[in-house]
């Protein structure tokens, strides 16, 4: 007589699915969390670079108002948008370089990965 394959127990096939769920709790756990730093993190940044940009405005508006003369005005403007797209990219950059960080360590902590 044949013999027909063992079949998990009940109570194997309850632990193995509470632990496949305690895995996946503790995932979304460490997920959450780190996208709460992530966002603190970038929060941080932008204020900071918000605050930067707001003095360096400040700052441009004493040169412009120190300008008497259209060849320094025009100087003035060419220096300050070169700056400004320079300081903003500089800023994308950086946020774009803390994005990858945390995908990066998202993506190995999910898939087991190990550099």
């Amino acid at each position: 007589m044949p013999k027909t394959p063992e079949t998990p127990s009940a109570a194997a096939a309850l632990e193995a699915a509470l632990r496949a769920q305690a895995e996946g709790w503790g995932l979304m756990a460490w997920v959450s969390a780190t996208m709460v730093d992530h966002v603190r993190r970038t929060s941080s940044e932008m204020a900071a670079f918000a605050r930067d940009e707001a003095r360096r405005n400040a700052d441009a508006m004493q040169r412009l108002a120190a300008c008497r003369t259209p060849e320094s005005l025009t100087d003035w403007q060419g220096d300050y948008l070169g700056e400004t797209v320079a300081v903003c990219r500089d800023e994308a950059e950086r946020l774009a370089r803390m994005t990858a960080e945390v995908c990066d360590r998202t993506l190995t902590r999910m898939t087991g990965w190990r550099d």
